[in-house]
């Protein structure tokens, strides 16, 4: 249905809408940015009643849909009296419900400094934001979303502005049923139209520019960086680690007696360019071993010492990835040593004691769990466009991190197109049209961003806005936003030399509109 239906705040009262200027009815949706209907009411002897109940917070349904009156403007030219009005759709009234920091997260001098990051899925991250809300709003995902995101500070935010920066992060698309409101993946989004602007066909004059100033062909990507905990002395062997041949004691600081016995391990090093120590347990009647890596000796040891102590032998540098061989064997006594009544032993070390461990020490390209580039169709090795390269501490899977490249890698013109579209085919808001002009040589498929209609009765022409950037005007826009207000909450906190702020380069991201007939 087409009419509109006015309801009063408290929703106890309804009545059809009469007597208002079809003319200038406006129905309006911007892809995650916007939507509203307008239009002007006359007050007449037959509506004063309705006419006085349009008032801010009135609700409008139209289509099924509702729509809250957020500005009104009544006027007068001494002979009828008007009220313009613009109602946004019930949806954005989400705003009125706040999102509070997560304050468990908060900690007054400790350990980690800096901004902390959390690793969530859209569930996690939807479920915080509409949790608690008294509004009656809801969610549903339609579309396949498995990667987790890293996400800064939660909360602080209402809930418009908290929708939309998800829509940065994670990439997705929403769209309302009144208070249900839908997140989507790109494939669920927007469906190919059948509607085909053809150049000569069913279009009038045209107009196309295309730019390529922002086009980039090749990019470069690294994922997770490799902590101290993963890489320093992070395989610690005990003796209950080792493997042991010969008789052994196997209390306090274990220990043999047996000439020939030993202990051993295969130690795997994980990263390459490793560097292994061994540590070497000295006492009162402590004799020789011989310390061998991957089968070869590294040299014989006196581990004889008048009180304990513990030496560190670096027993090989810059070990490959894989597996290493590690043994000690027994020798015998050391010469010049009066043992009394007791023999010469080989000390092992106590229960709890790292006998031994190794630390990768990385550099480069080798500090990041993956690396991977992307290289567009349309690369020319004659003339190569390399973007910005892409650092995503979420990522340590390669085929997850080139799927990212691939995805914000703008690697096709930008294309501006105004025509007047002369059939009568609907093109929605959910739209990609494809457009193909022979004598300019075109063919691409447009992404539709904006739809503004007028009222049905009119049968004018639907104004559309479309984009063939895979970063649209719309997501620049909101990226700006909230790197803006980061920047901002940064300097409230002091943190800002911490990091840096960059500015999506617009160029000639452009956004361009077509006339349909319905």
């Amino acid at each position: 249905m087409d009419n509109l239906i006015l309801t009063n705040p408290t929703r106890t009262v309804s009545e059809l809408i009469t007597d208002f200027d079809i003319g200038s009815f406006k129905y309006e949706r911007e892809t995650n940015n916007g939507r509203s209907i307008s239009f002007s009411v006359f007050k007449t002897a037959a509506n004063s009643d309705i006419y006085n109940m349009i008032q801010n917070e009135s609700i409008v349904t139209f289509r099924g849909q509702e729509y809250v009156i957020k500005t009104t403007d009544p006027t007068s030219n001494n002979v009828t009296l008007t009220n313009s009005i613009t109602a946004n759709h019930i949806m954005y009234e989400f705003q009125n419900h706040y999102i509070d920091k997560e304050l468990e997260n908060e900690e007054l001098n400790g350990d980690e400094e800096g901004e902390s990051t959390s690793l969530l899925t859209l569930k996690q991250y939807l479920d915080f934001g509409f949790k608690d809300n008294k509004l009656g709003y809801t969610y549903k995902i339609v579309g396949d979303f498995k990667n987790r995101v890293s996400v800064g500070e939660l909360g602080d935010k209402n809930g418009i502005e908290y929708l939309v920066e998800g829509s940065t992060l994670f990439d997705y698309y929403f769209k309302a049923d009144n208070k249900v409101i839908y997140i989507f993946d790109e494939v669920n989004y927007y469906t190919l139209s059948d509607v085909e602007i053809i150049g000569g066909y069913n279009t009038g004059e045209v107009h196309v520019s295309i730019n390529t100033e922002a086009q980039k062909t090749f990019v470069k990507g690294y994922g997770k960086k490799k902590t101290k905990a993963e890489t320093k002395e992070y395989a610690p062997v005990k003796p209950g680690n080792l493997n042991f041949k010969g008789m052994f004691t196997k209390e306090g600081t274990w220990y043999s007696e047996e000439v020939g016995a030993y202990f051993s391990k295969t130690v795997d090093c994980k990263w390459g360019n490793e560097t292994m120590v061994f540590s070497l347990k000295k006492m009162s009647k402590g004799g020789i071993v011989e310390v061998f890596l991957d089968n070869e000796s590294l040299g014989r040891f006196n581990t004889y010492s008048k009180s304990a102590t513990t030496e560190k032998i670096i027993v090989g540098k810059s070990l490959t990835r894989g597996s290493h061989y590690f043994k000690c064997v027994f020798i015998g006594p050391q010469s010049g040593v009066d043992y009394g009544t007791t023999n010469a032993r080989m000390y092992v070390g106590t229960e709890k004691t790292t006998i031994l461990n190794v630390t990768a020490v990385l550099k480069g390209e080798d500090i990041y769990h993956t690396t991977a580039t992307y290289t567009s169709p349309f690369y020319d090795p004659n003339n190569p466009k390399i973007a910005p390269t892409v650092y995503d501490d979420a990522i340590d899977d390669e085929d997850e991190l080139k799927e990212k490249l691939k995805a914000e890698l703008n690697d096709e013109p930008v294309v501006e197109l105004s025509t007047n579209y002369l059939d009568k085919e609907i093109i929605s808001d959910r739209d990609k049209v494809y457009f193909k002009h022979e004598s300019l040589g075109f063919d691409s498929i447009l992404r539709v961003v904006k739809v503004t209609e007028s009222h049905p009765l009119l049968n004018r022409p639907v104004e559309v806005e479309f984009s063939n950037s895979k970063n649209d005007i719309v997501k620049i826009q909101q990226e700006i936003s909230r790197k803006i207000k980061s920047v901002d909450m940064a300097v409230k906190s002091g943190s800002l030399g911490s990091g840096s702020l960059t500015m999506p380069k617009l160029a000639s991201d452009s956004i361009g509109s077509v006339m349909t007939i319905e």
